[in-house]
């Protein structure tokens, strides 16, 4: 999981240091605590759980670790990124992440006029990362956190959550899609039906797109998302 760098976009953006976007409710699941990351948790935790995580941008895993030390946000317009943690109860140890951030750079490149980039912005997020540690494996998890981001997106007024997966790792095709997703072809580009007409999200070959509707009016069909911002 795992997409191109933001940097350009976070220049033009201007994210200040500040409380964490998002302040859900801890939740736990079992032996395992859900929560939002804080400024307080331990960086080193959270690199060893991003390491195994094929991000095509090698700088990605310390901007994300740097975003929670300084409490980062983006500036509301511009839609929420959210870093959920889970913790054994027991021990502390924080043993699984989940990370999703709405897709702006790639709006921004897609040549949007500012008012629809970021209407998009507020109703697209995509899932950046998932990861659990050894220790914590088969016992679901990783669902937990997906889910767990999923009620987040959904009750911000979220219309559909994308991703991406490597081709090399094909069990990872079945995972997505018992959480939901749609998983394309590698290589298949995302078109996104807009009230201005059709959006296309590109995909490298060694890539696959993943795509959740979040809401009810908005469904997914042989690559296509439809419904999006009906009604805004």
């Amino acid at each position: 999981m795992g997409r191109a760098s933001r940097r350009r976009a976070e220049r033009r953006t201007a994210p200040q240091p500040a409380r964490p976007d998002n302040t859900e409710a801890p939740q736990v699941h079992g032996r395992y605590l859900i929560r939002p990351a804080t400024p307080g948790d331990d960086p080193q935790a959270v690199h060893a759980l991003l390491q195994p995580v094929d991000f095509m941008d090698t700088a990605m895993p310390k901007e994300i670790i740097d975003r929670m030390r300084t409490g980062w946000r983006m500036p509301a317009q511009f839609g929420a990124a959210t870093l959920l943690l889970a913790q054994d109860r027991e021990t502390g140890e924080v043993v699984g992440l989940a990370h999703a951030i709405p897709p702006v750079p790639w709006l921004i490149e897609a040549g949007l006029d500012q008012q629809m980039c970021l209407k998009l912005a507020r109703a697209l997020v995509e899932l950046e990362a998932v990861s659990v540690a050894d220790s914590a494996r088969g016992q679901g998890l990783g669902h937990q956190l997906v889910d767990a981001l999923i009620r987040v997106y959904t009750r911000q007024g979220y219309q559909a959550m994308l991703g991406g997966i490597h081709t090399h790792k094909p069990h990872l095709k079945p995972y997505y899609e018992a959480d939901g997703f749609h998983v394309l072809g590698p290589g298949a580009p995302l078109d996104l039906q807009l009230p201005i007409g059709r959006l296309r999200y590109p995909a490298d070959p060694s890539m696959r797109h993943l795509v959740r509707p979040l809401a009810g009016h908005v469904s997914y069909r042989h690559g296509v998302v439809a419904g999006l911002l009906a009604g805004r």
